[in-house]
């Protein structure tokens, strides 16, 4: 398929212009779903933390200063 698209990119130039054009979309696609899934999965996780009552936060003891 790459080899017919490179034969016909040297008497014309639009069909590798598509297929750049083409992999740009579904690599802003594939960045757009990966931001989506963590939004979600934080959610998720938020939600959890909120249902269960417990506090993720580390406390550590106050020590006296002398």
């Amino acid at each position: 398929m790459s080899t017919l698209l490179f034969a016909l990119m040297r008497e014309n130039p639009l069909p590798g212009l598509a297929a750049a054009s083409l992999n740009a979309i579904v690599a802003l696609c594939l960045v757009a779903l990966s931001l989506l899934l963590g939004i979600t999965i934080a959610m998720i996780a938020w939600a959890h933390t909120l249902a269960t009552g417990q506090n993720s936060a580390v406390r550590l003891d106050r020590r006296a200063v002398a």
